[in-house]
């Protein structure tokens, strides 16, 4: 029912010719619900949950289930299969850690990068198998706007160095790794500034829509905990890059919580992390009688007040979009609220609302511009 709005381990295989040969070029989108991957030959989506194993080896093991193993021999289940270890009520994962700034400096961050960078490394066969690509490895990431200048040196340490670790997916055996990346090797740019790209410059790195450029265009990119963006005026020069952190699905998530809490009478304290599991039902139990409560209409109701919350902040500070052409609608969360951004601008004149591609697409559109990005650096 609500499936739609958290995501799923989803490893997808691809084959581009890259321009560049002597190295493998690949985007790694570390986000705070997702770590996406673009690289010639992978473009996989993994939940950026991860939790520490504790001597509970799940019974059940699905095709996509991924487990990391550290240097020191320490296992962590990562998406999809650490979402199903979180009971109600669970603690194991750290909302503060998982979602502040100081995540980078956390051990589970560098779980979740190194599962990019063995995903960015992977591709299919045709039996049906893995291999991976032994070239060096460039690197093209990003952070919101307002942390790029404070931040870009911390996450670019956590990338530059020797990784050694082991991936072990489904049931096939755990696969040893071992990545060297210098600092030349990682470049960062502005998280909205990847949709751009993506709009603007194909895979090969070649300019295909130099009409967008012309253009005043702000990027609105919602995700999970931080709604981000980039005014490009008219591919000349920037305007102000802004990033909230209170106006995003976690403020959805959490109202709904909340909402939840009240209406059982404080007796149903669901975490934001607790909540997605009761996606394909929208219904929790709680209490000693397992008494049901349907929160779908709490949740849709809060998806909608957020947004408009947004875009009246939005509007403020781009002064009614005056010297704004397009909005370029990008993220996870951005897809989810597209109608209703066209619903809120609906009476605005010389406004164009565009979706950075299909929904899919759209939710993956600035990672897939790092990739071209990055290739029409390297090429």
């Amino acid at each position: 029912m609500l499936e739609k709005y958290c995501y799923q381990t989803d490893i997808v295989f691809q084959q581009m010719d890259c321009p560049v040969t002597e190295s493998l070029l690949c985007g790694i989108d570390i986000g705070y619900s997702g770590i996406k991957i673009q690289s010639p030959f992978n473009a996989s989506t993994i939940p950026s949950i991860v939790v520490k194993e504790k001597n509970d080896t799940p019974l059940l093991v699905g095709a996509e289930d991924i487990r990391y193993r550290d240097e020191k021999g320490r296992v962590w289940y990562v998406g999809s299969l650490a979402k199903k270890t979180l009971l109600h009520g669970s603690t194991a994962v750290k909302p503060t850690m998982l979602l502040g700034r100081q995540r980078v400096q956390s051990e589970d961050f560098v779980v979740q990068l190194r599962v990019g960078l063995f995903f960015a490394k992977l591709k299919g066969l045709p039996e049906g198998g893995y291999d991976i690509d032994d070239r060096p490895i460039k690197v093209q990431t990003g952070l919101p706007p307002e942390f790029i200048v404070q931040d870009s040196g911390e996450l670019r340490n956590k990338f530059v160095g020797e990784h050694k670790f082991s991936i072990k997916v489904g049931k096939r055996p755990w696969v040893n790794v071992r990545i060297k990346l210098d600092t030349k090797d990682v470049y960062i740019c502005k998280q909205p500034f990847g949709t751009l790209m993506a709009n603007v410059i194909n895979e090969d790195g070649v300019m295909t829509n130099p009409g967008l450029l012309k253009k005043n265009v702000l990027i609105l990119d919602a995700g999970f905990h931080t709604t981000d963006t980039f005014h490009c005026i008219q591919g000349t020069r920037e305007g102000i890059a802004l990033t909230w952190e209170n106006y995003a699905m976690q403020e959805v998530y959490q109202r709904t919580c909340d909402n939840i809490l009240e209406a059982s009478g404080k007796k149903a304290d669901i975490s934001v992390y607790s909540l997605e599991k009761a996606f394909d039902t929208g219904i929790v139990h709680y209490g000693a009688k397992k008494e049901p409560y349907n929160f779908t209409k709490d949740f849709y109701r809060n998806l909608r007040e957020v947004c408009y919350e947004l875009l009246d902040e939005l509007n403020a500070a781009y002064n009614s979009m005056m010297n704004v052409d397009v909005i370029l609608l990008t993220g996870g969360t951005g897809v989810a609220w597209e109608k209703y951004v066209r619903e809120y601008y609906k009476d605005t004149q010389a406004l164009e609302i565009i979706l950075a591609g299909d929904g899919k697409s759209a939710s993956r559109a600035n990672v897939k511009g790092y990739y071209n990005l990055l290739v029409s650096r390297c090429r």
